[in-house]
């Protein structure tokens, strides 16, 4: 077997691995979104709102933490952001359902 056939074998096992991982359904994290969020979150608009609305400063260090945090699945494999990014959105919906809901206000007539 010649250098360029062991080669092209190679090459296409890189190709053939790279287009398995592609046609997988990996959760991603845009950091574009999440930098835009933390932008918006600190805008005078949004925070002038927030003030009006509860006479505070608006608290933005969630959006922070979760354009810190995709920042850190870039370094990662797939399958390694995937278990990251899909166990922080359970956290996240678990920690949502724990906390109050506007819901609790209306009660059910009978």
């Amino acid at each position: 077997m010649s250098k360029d056939e062991s080669h092209d074998a190679d090459t296409e096992a890189f190709f053939k691995e790279i287009q398995d991982d592609n046609k997988r359904d990996y959760a991603k994290c845009s950091v574009s979104q999440t930098f835009d969020a933390v932008w918006n979150c600190y805008t005078l608009g949004a925070q002038a709102l927030n003030y009006y609305r509860y006479g505070e400063k608006k608290d933005c260090s969630e959006k922070w933490e979760d354009f810190k945090f995709c920042l850190t699945t870039k370094t990662k494999s797939n399958e390694v952001a995937d278990r990251m990014i899909r166990k922080r959105e359970e956290e996240k919906a678990m920690e949502k359902k724990r906390l109050r809901s506007s819901e609790e206000v209306w009660e059910l007539r009978q």
